[in-house]
């Protein structure tokens, strides 16, 4: 079933004339504040599209949390290192794609930082996970 023309919507944005904001002052994250991250957001606030060019500063630890709706990451450049131990790294050309309410995290970005694309289906929200949902949460699975 196709849209009417009159819902139907194109958006365009230029990297290079977007500016860096930090993470809680980026449209869509409900002003989370995570100190060493950056985005640059290409759609509009409050209308989206949700597509993210997000940079992590070396060492940049992220929380366990999930978001509200479908998320898809990229790896441009850098690394993430997850686990209590940083054990599983993970870098340049991996993609990673999570359900919708599915917690994921804590992970950390390695010695270069990191680059990559977030690419949401809603208005993304950040959201930690309260003390009893922790207790009983299962550790994703990657296939």
């Amino acid at each position: 079933m196709s849209k009417p023309l009159a819902e139907i919507r194109v958006a365009f944005a230029e990297e290079h004339k977007l500016e860096w904001l930090a993470l809680k002052d980026t449209p869509g994250f409900g002003g989370a504040d995570i100190p060493g991250v950056e985005c640059k957001f290409f759609g509009k606030p409050d209308v989206g599209p949700w597509f993210y060019v997000v940079k992590h500063e070396p060492g940049t630890l992220i929380p366990r949390h999930k978001h509200t709706g479908d998320v898809f990451h990229y790896i441009l450049e850098g690394e993430w290192l997850w686990g209590p131990d940083g054990g599983r790294s993970f870098g340049p050309g991996f993609m990673q794609f999570e359900q919708e309410g599915l917690f994921y995290g804590p992970f950390h970005s390695g010695e270069e930082g990191s680059l990559f694309l977030a690419v949401y289906n809603a208005e993304p929200s950040f959201i930690e996970p309260d003390d009893e949902y922790e207790a009983a949460a299962a550790t994703p699975t990657y296939e």
